[in-house]
């Protein structure tokens, strides 16, 4: 239908005319992306992360001593450092340490770092034994402490470093009880055993002990410290009167132990670190390398005892504690659970735990 022109009187306004219904224009329609995109897009960033997190283990593996792919990254001569501190309780991550640092042939010596005031004898003379038999350079630098049993270690090395106030020395034997018979009758308690020999009970809390029990545990602990002057005496080229000069349980500093053939030199972790890396003929400055640790995830690091790569804690026979229950203690002024010895011998500093 045609529009025909509309007329209006002159002076008037224009009239109205009704405009047409405009069409819509097609409605866009949306692209679809194809699946294959996002496959190829998820794959694409697994990779990068698999790349990222393959390079930085190779890395922290090579930064801490490992083999295997580490190795062709560099040929770098490395100075291992296995460290030894608290009460020593046990010798197998010490012995696994050595073990790994023998077999690495990217590690040319290794210092062993002693902060310990001793421990069970057992454990020292395994220690002391690998150390002795260790087929590469090594030298011992000792820390705050390195007394009795842990002294028993340092005695296996060619090289011996200490500080000048290091306390070390202490070479002897102790056993320690406790009489709490008059507490038993305070308290109206009767202790008893059954046993199947008289020396079954010796050393119990509920009795003194017997003239013939004392002799007994005296020949043990004289027994164990022969074995102990031998392993110095062989260790440090020392004679029998200079070993009983130092022989009796006295401790000395780092410069009188010098002073008394006990230790080599007076110097710090690296004067031992450098002296390694010359002992195991490594040019300039040697790159330092410590065992490795186990990595764990943050809920594994709150809630799991600590497991430090040292003997600080798991084989110093102390509690451990979760990081999350020492952050509750230190806010709450807990103070930490003293350290707790199971009945043994023991080459020990009787005031060191």
């Amino acid at each position: 239908m045609e529009d025909r022109p509309v007329y209006s009187p002159p002076g008037s306004p224009p009239p109205l005319v009704p405009k047409r219904p405009t069409e819509e224009p097609p409605r866009a329609r949306r692209r679809r992306i194809n699946p294959l995109f996002w496959i190829l897009g998820a794959s694409g960033f697994l990779f990068l992360v698999f790349v990222f997190l393959s390079g930085k283990l190779i890395l922290d593996n090579q930064g801490r001593g490992g083999g295997g792919p580490a190795k062709m990254l560099t040929g770098k001569k490395k100075v291992g450092v296995i460290e030894i501190s608290g009460v020593i309780m046990e010798s197998k991550k010490v012995l696994k340490n050595l073990e790994k640092f023998s077999e690495d042939q990217t590690i040319k010596a290794v210092v062993l770092r002693l902060n310990s005031p001793g421990g069970a004898v057992a454990p020292s003379q395994e220690i002391y034994e690998a150390v002795k038999k260790f087929s590469k350079p090594l030298v011992v630098s000792m820390s705050s402490v390195a007394a009795s049993g842990a002294y028993y270690i340092a005695a296996g090395s060619k090289k011996v470093f200490a500080n000048p106030g290091t306390i070390t020395g202490s070479i002897g034997v102790i056993m320690q009880f406790t009489n709490m018979e008059k507490l038993y009758e305070w308290a109206k308690i009767s202790r008893y055993s059954i046993k199947t020999g008289k020396f079954k009970d010796a050393g119990a809390d509920y009795r003194s002990m017997t003239p013939e029990e004392r002799a007994l545990l005296q020949g043990l602990i004289d027994d164990t410290l022969q074995q102990f002057r031998t392993a110095v005496g062989e260790g440090r080229k020392l004679t029998a009167a200079e070993l009983d000069g130092v022989a009796d349980g006295r401790i000395f500093s780092g410069a009188q132990a010098k002073a008394l053939k006990l230790v080599d030199e007076l110097g710090t972790l690296q004067d031992a670190i450098d002296e390694a890396a010359k002992l195991g003929a490594i040019d300039g400055k040697p790159k330092v390398v410590y065992p490795d640790r186990v990595r764990q995830g943050i809920i594994d690091w709150l809630t799991s005892p600590d497991s430090d790569d040292s003997e600080s804690s798991s084989a110093s026979g102390a509690p451990t504690q979760s990081a999350l229950t020492q952050l509750i203690s230190n806010l709450l002024s807990i103070p930490t659970p003293p350290v707790r010895l199971q009945p043994g011998v023991y080459w020990l500093l009787p005031w060191g735990v």
